[in-house]
């Protein structure tokens, strides 16, 4: 393993491991050439230049022995890492609608998974058509949702929503917190049937590949309304929704497209979308205090459309 590999990586990934855990994430940063190097002769893999946005976990190209082309993917192996999550929800979908989980190492929480080619994301595809960019989500919505099984360990959204108790008596604006956990409330109330969600499902996370025309990769696993899921997407991606002349305009024709392809009242899906993209500030700003006014300043449009 090219030993620069590690000398540069994205600021934002190091800064993001050290901000989650401190002395113990130093370490594991210090120890992950081993790591990668360990993983790469357990599975004889030639592992490559790693993908340069990373955020939370190494994730690079690579070369299996048989010449077929993967991915590796290694988290931060505490004991609630989300790769055993999204281990377990691979497992389950079994490349239905998201990316093949091929291995996985969970005394290093490693994955490796199966290569989408040619893996352009839906961002240049949401710039140029943002209405084929949603077609193609729903596609692959319509794909994994699965109604989930009474032994899958996967945590409730309300897991998720509680965390916006957390942020009374603090600086963010305490308005936004008390009409989200409203708005959380009133639909997870108002859900008939909950679902295995991806959790994450954003532009970025949906690829180009052969086997499909476009499938999910990164799920994090939660169990709820699939409102949640279609929230996420409805809320991205954020600079380019923000920079256009209208945005009222771009998700108010979101919203149609998806209330018609799910029936689910639009308005709904508004107050989905609200709540969501309150929640992803106060995760920002409890995380590292940055950016959090920009998913605020969204989540403010929301409430005029």
């Amino acid at each position: 393993m090219n030993q620069n590999y590690f000398v540069n990586l994205p600021r934002r990934f190091t800064d993001n491991i050290l901000g989650l855990h401190t002395d113990k994430g130093e370490r594991w940063l210090a120890d992950l050439p081993q790591i990668v190097d360990k993983i790469a002769e357990n599975w004889s893999l030639l592992v490559e230049q790693p993908f340069p946005n990373l955020s939370y976990n190494f994730v690079a190209p690579c070369v299996c022995a048989d010449g077929s082309q993967t991915v590796l993917k290694i988290g931060y192996c505490g004991e609630n890492s989300e790769i055993f999550s999204e281990a377990r929800l691979l497992k389950i979908f079994n490349g239905k609608g998201t990316v093949k989980l091929l291995r996985f190492d969970k005394n290093y929480c490693a994955l490796l998974i199966e290569r989408l080619i040619p893996g352009a994301n839906l961002i240049k595809i949401c710039q140029q058509n943002d209405a084929e960019a949603t077609t193609i989500a729903i596609d692959v919505m319509r794909k994994f949702w699965r109604k989930p099984a009474e032994w899958q360990n996967f945590p409730l959204l309300e897991k998720w929503t509680n965390g916006l108790q957390k942020a009374e008596n603090t600086i963010f604006p305490a308005r936004f917190i008390s009409k989200a956990r409203n708005n959380f409330d009133e639909l997870v109330a108002l859900s008939k049937q909950n679902f295995l969600l991806h959790g994450d499902l954003h532009h970025e996370n949906i690829l180009s590949a052969e086997r499909e025309p476009f499938l999910a990769i990164d799920p994090k696993g939660i169990i709820g309304d699939i409102g949640y899921d279609i929230s996420v997407f409805l809320n991205n991606p954020l600079g380019w929704v923000l920079s256009q002349s209208n945005p009222q305009k771009i998700l108010a024709f979101r919203v149609e497209q998806f209330a018609e392809a799910f029936e689910i009242e639009p308005q709904n899906l508004r107050k989905w979308a609200f709540a969501q993209k309150v929640l992803s500030a106060w995760w920002a700003f409890e995380e590292n205090g940055k950016e959090w006014e920009t998913d605020l300043a969204l989540a403010g449009i929301w409430e005029k459309i």
